[in-house]
């Protein structure tokens, strides 16, 4: 049973949760090093390509379609890179049935806001460069990445530029202020992420940055425009509030938001899609999504 997966990982995370933090880089080698020892779909190819000057890696299944996800990895800003989301991409261009891009965009501490933020608009821009047309993208993320997904289309709205076919946001973390009531509310039941270390997180990314600031904290920007969202929460994530807040948000201006609370989900499960079943049915279901908003697009040549 779903539930009965997620315990081994739940015990683990709040395990590491009670010991002290270490330095960044061994917190980014501890990572890349188990994302590392993830099975990757060997149907599934990978190329290095550029995006507007950032680095990115391009996971395909199959022929292109012309169709692709600009997927923006987790990591709290600080870890988490193209080469270790690999096994999570290759299951997205799978499920999707397109390419998958995913950028390596600059990390806190060493660059803070607003370069990680100016990275995604980046990438995203360099695809219209290309000759991609926004109908043909998808974009999304997971935890701080869809932040900066949703970040970096809310900039292409306020240019009046054309914006992607869709968002997709699993456990998206979108307010740094930190105002959300399940912050206090669900913290006995997250694992994951620790209420106490959540302001110096914020800071590691924002330095001298307001946390207000709408490109940091995208749930305060404008909302009016977006394309169709499918947001995906657990249960037991501080986060939950982000994410209903946003598709409140969302729909009060009329937009489209498909919002789904997974019971007894942690933070960012499906990138434990090859441990809990619940996390492959949620990839699933994203590429259903992403299904019904392509289907009447013809694919390019």
């Amino acid at each position: 049973m779903p539930l009965e997966q997620v315990a081994p990982i739940r015990a683990g995370l709040m395990a590491r949760r009670a010991a002290p933090t270490p330095p960044v880089e061994a917190r980014r080698a501890g990572f890349e090093a188990q994302m590392a020892a993830l099975p990757v779909d060997p149907e599934v190819t990978v190329t290095r390509i550029d995006l507007g000057g950032v680095p990115a890696l391009r996971s395909r299944h199959g022929e292109d379609t012309g169709r692709m996800i600009l997927w923006l990895h987790g990591g709290a800003f600080v870890l988490g890179s193209a080469q270790s989301y690999r096994p999570f991409a290759a299951r997205l261009a799978r499920a999707c049935g397109c390419d998958v891009i995913v950028p390596d965009y600059r990390r806190a501490p060493e660059h803070t806001f607003p370069a990680a933020h100016d990275d995604a608009v980046a990438a995203l821009d360099a695809l219209v460069a290309a000759g991609y047309a926004m109908k043909q993208v998808a974009i999304g993320g997971d935890s701080c990445g869809a932040n900066l997904a949703l970040a970096a289309v809310q900039q292409r709205l306020a240019r009046s530029a054309a914006v992607p076919a869709a968002l997709w946001l699993i456990s998206p973390y979108c307010d740094l202020t930190h105002s959300g009531g399940s912050i206090t509310a669900r913290a006995a039941a997250d694992p994951f992420i620790d209420p106490s270390g959540m302001d110096d997180t914020a800071r590691t990314y924002l330095g001298d940055a307001d946390a207000a600031d709408p490109r940091a904290s995208p749930l305060f920007g404008p909302v009016a425009g977006l394309p169709p969202a499918l947001i995906q929460i657990g249960s037991d994530e501080v986060l939950f509030d982000d994410a209903a807040r946003l598709h409140g948000r969302i729909e009060a201006a009329g937009g489209r938001a498909v919002f789904q609370e997974w019971a007894g989900m942690i933070h960012v499960w499906p990138l434990f899609a090859h441990a809990i079943d619940e996390g492959g049915w949620a990839i699933t279901q994203g590429g259903n999504f992403l299904g019904q908003i392509w289907s009447p697009v013809a694919p390019s040549g």
